[in-house]
């Protein structure tokens, strides 16, 4: 289930093309949604929440309306428009105001106007130096005095939240506004690979939520889970691959912990990426993976695991994101004991470096073990936080050299002089030794799964780092 306390609602529409993504970015004051020449990237609702004047409150992108959708897709990128203008308590009507008003403009406006509630007219991309004279024409929409901005150049944008602080509903009565560090915009002008400028980092309580990076190939089923969860349809699902495009953050609440749902892309082989859309969705999609807690990979139980999944359980593991893997589509496979001795015997096979990944198989359609998927992340997540003791350590590496000794080579052996670990997401430790060139993978496997017989860490991948140095008494 949802939370039930929410901040107010702000939905930004308007037909195709003129800038919604844009303004959505600088109104949160961050890059976010996916900004492309293309009309029609945006198709799921993009939530995301800021703060202006000690006010907070959430923004929702949405879709181009449209009156003749002409597939699926676009049917259920109006649905989604729709369900975002029901929840809002203001809406944002975007026109280009480079261009006179269409058709489609007075239409979007006539429709507004059935939902009976406050609204403000937005004039984009008037970035010239005739923007008070411009924006008059757009009176005959009956919409009120147009504000006039450029998204493109942040022109207009301060003097536009003021009007949205204005016209949100009062704060309930005995709750005060409260204002964050304000940090510089950081929006960039021209969009790069996989933009990671944010705003300088200020002092925040740790985040309670468990950040989930949902992710897998294209069409094994990411947002038909997401909206299996939530029973309702909060990203559009379709069998045309692709459907997905930018990274959809989703709260959820089950069982008194808070989540953070990223909805990502289907990640293609480098090959079948054809448009210049599809880069950056891979790119958000990668984002998703290095600022999640944990990532769910999905994958097709018929195929098995292929090449691309392995790629991302490679990224994953590089970036040492804690991992589970959930068996996808499994009211499909007909002899379900034999299909998953199968694939675990595979995994252990051919990567034996995730035997430790906890698996679960699941249905979308039945519903079948969904939920069971959160206790499952519930321990992982935990995991990739653990943290032992240095002194507990080195007495699990005594009772490791006692067991099997390090291996000698030329007459010299390899010796553990003390442990330490260093840090938690990514969980490394640092073994201090005689001779680095003296330890053998092997005998470095050996020492990671004692160290996960002793404690867990399931999921999570364990990076061990050699560094000669004296024994700590020594120095």
């Amino acid at each position: 289930m949802a939370k039930t306390k929410k901040l107010p609602l702000v939905a930004i529409c308007g037909r195709p093309n003129v800038g919604k993504s844009t303004l959505f970015n600088r109104i949160i004051k961050k890059s976010r949604a996916i900004v492309h020449d293309l009309a029609g990237i945006t198709r799921d609702r993009f939530f995301a929440e800021t703060e202006w004047q000690g006010r907070r409150f959430r923004v929702v992108d949405t879709g181009g309306m449209m009156d003749k959708p002409s597939g699926q897709i676009e049917a259920k990128m109006q649905e989604q428009v729709h369900a975002a203008l029901e929840e809002a308590c203001l809406i944002l009507f975007v026109v280009d105001g480079q261009h006179p008003l269409t058709r489609l403009d007075h239409e979007v406006a006539h429709t507004l106007f059935k939902y009976e509630k406050p609204r403000l007219l937005v004039v984009n991309k008037l970035d010239n130096a005739k923007i008070e004279e411009n924006k008059y024409e757009f009176y005959e929409l009956g919409m009120g005095d147009p504000v006039a901005v450029s998204s493109g150049h942040n022109l207009g944008i301060e003097a536009l939240r003021d009007l949205i602080i204005a016209a949100l509903p009062p704060l309930p009565e005995g709750e005060a506004a409260q204002a964050e560090p304000e940090a510089e915009d950081s929006f960039p002008d021209i969009w790069e690979e996989d933009d990671e400028r944010e705003a300088a980092p200020v002092e925040r309580p740790k985040d309670p939520r468990i950040k989930v990076a949902i992710v897998g190939k294209p069409n094994v089923g990411k947002s038909s889970f997401v909206n299996a969860i939530l029973n309702e349809e909060r990203t559009i699902v379709s069998d045309i691959p692709g459907t997905t495009r930018d990274a959809i953050d989703v709260d959820f609440h089950w069982k008194d912990q808070d989540y953070l749902l990223i909805d990502t892309a289907g990640l293609r082989k480098k090959a079948g990426i054809k448009q210049p859309v599809e880069h950056f969705s891979v790119s958000r999609s990668l984002r998703a993976v290095k600022r999640a807690d944990v990532v769910l990979l999905m994958v097709d139980p018929i195929e098995g695991l292929t090449e691309q999944d392995k790629r991302i359980i490679g990224y994953t593991r590089e970036n040492g994101t804690a991992m589970v893997i959930a068996w996808t589509k499994w009211d499909l496979v007909e002899d379900k004991e034999k299909r998953f001795k199968e694939l675990s015997e595979n995994i252990d096979l051919k990567m034996p470096q995730i035997k430790h990944v906890p698996m679960i198989t699941i249905s979308n359609l039945t519903r079948q073990r969904l939920f069971n998927t959160f206790e499952i992340i519930n321990k992982v997540a935990a995991d990739s936080e653990l943290r032992i003791p240095t002194a507990e350590l080195n007495k699990v590496i005594e009772e490791v050299k006692a067991k099997h000794n390090p291996p000698s080579h030329g007459g010299t052996r390899a010796k553990i002089l003390y442990a330490t670990q260093t840090s938690v997401k990514p969980t490394e430790f640092v073994l201090f030794v005689n001779q680095a060139r003296l330890f053998h993978f092997s005998y470095m496997r050996y020492i990671e799964n004692q160290i996960r017989a002793q404690y867990g860490f399931d999921g999570v991948p364990i990076k061990l780092e050699l560094r000669e140095g004296k024994a700590k008494h020594e120095r």
